[in-house]
């Protein structure tokens, strides 16, 4: 292989890493949340659920299951509609 045709590799194989790197980023900041509310003794917010539909099914579903192992979400289950209904954007309404 030439150096270009190496180049040009790595060029295609690298676009999908930082791709998930940067959604990746939400997810982390997430679980670095939930790890706040757990070591600080709360529980989850209201709004939590309202957090994660507005993440990408994938993220929304690896969220569950960090916040289920956790021990923080313990309770009403997620519907599979729920797990994977396309993210929510968010939007204001104008008067």
């Amino acid at each position: 292989m030439t150096r270009l045709g190496l180049v040009i590799a790595m060029a295609v194989m690298a676009g999908p890493v930082a791709a998930q790197d940067a959604a990746g980023s939400d997810l982390d900041r997430f679980r670095q949340t939930a790890s706040d509310w757990l070591l600080s003794g709360q529980g989850l917010p209201r709004d939590y659920r309202v957090m994660l539909m507005q993440m990408d099914s994938a993220d929304r579903l690896h969220a569950i299951a960090y916040l289920r192992r956790l021990g923080l979400l313990t309770e009403r289950p997620w519907s599979l509609d729920d797990l994977l209904r396309p993210a929510a954007t968010r939007t204001e309404i104008r008067e």
